[in-house]
């Protein structure tokens, strides 16, 4: 199994020494918030297995990116996109990423079912309307293809209420479990595994939870 810690551990520094990001550091600060990104992504990476065209949704610096070239190796074409005009340049080149800066609030600039697999990792709650993005997502995955998506805030978070009434940034969007299901199943996806991941804080960000379509 490759070892995705060390690599990513190794990445956030090169990108550091590149360039001085507040994002990244946040999320790269200590060694538990990498070990969160990684252990929701090995419980996922079975959906991962065979595809040959992925796309990271609102990738940012495509940690996830990496760690599915590093599962999949050289075959797999990986794309990926989000609003920012930056280049993560260490984690780019090593996933051998396509990047593509998005514009439209929605949409997508991909031909309809050109994904087999498609990763959101703390993406959905951030987008301006959850259910034409989910419409995007449903038409370019193919017919047979996976949606993977992970650290959707929980409603009942005691760190997002927490985080609320301290006034420290906070999702504005929640989500309770059923409710995302219902909200999936309502755009075309069939629910395949879903479930609860982190209970007790990394230190960076309020708990997620995964969850993968077909």
């Amino acid at each position: 199994m490759p070892d995705y810690v060390a690599e990513l551990s190794r990445l956030y520094r090169l990108q550091a020494d590149i360039s001085d990001d507040r994002y990244l550091r946040s999320h790269s600060r200590n060694s538990a918030v990498i070990r969160r990104q990684v252990s929701i992504f090995e419980r996922c990476q079975h959906a991962l297995k065979g595809a040959q065209t992925v796309l990271d949704w609102g990738c940012r610096q495509a940690a996830d990116a990496c760690m599915v070239r590093m599962l999949l190796g050289d075959e797999v074409e990986i794309h990926g996109c989000d609003v920012d005009p930056l280049e993560y340049r260490s984690f780019f080149d090593f996933s051998g990423l396509k990047y593509s800066q998005l514009s439209h609030p929605y949409r997508l600039p991909y031909e309809d079912n050109c994904f087999d697999t498609v990763i959101g990792s703390g993406v959905l709650e951030h987008v301006p309307i959850d259910s034409e993005s989910l419409k995007e997502l449903y038409r370019i995955i193919q017919p047979q293809g996976c949606f993977v998506m992970t650290h959707l805030p929980n409603r009942y978070s005691y760190t997002e209420w927490l985080n609320r009434r301290l006034g420290n940034p906070h999702h504005i969007r929640l989500y309770s479990l059923a409710e995302a299901l219902h909200m999936f199943i309502h755009h075309g996806f069939r629910p395949t595994a879903f479930g609860y991941h982190q209970m007790v804080p990394s230190l960076s960000s309020p708990a997620g939870g995964y969850s993968t379509f077909r």
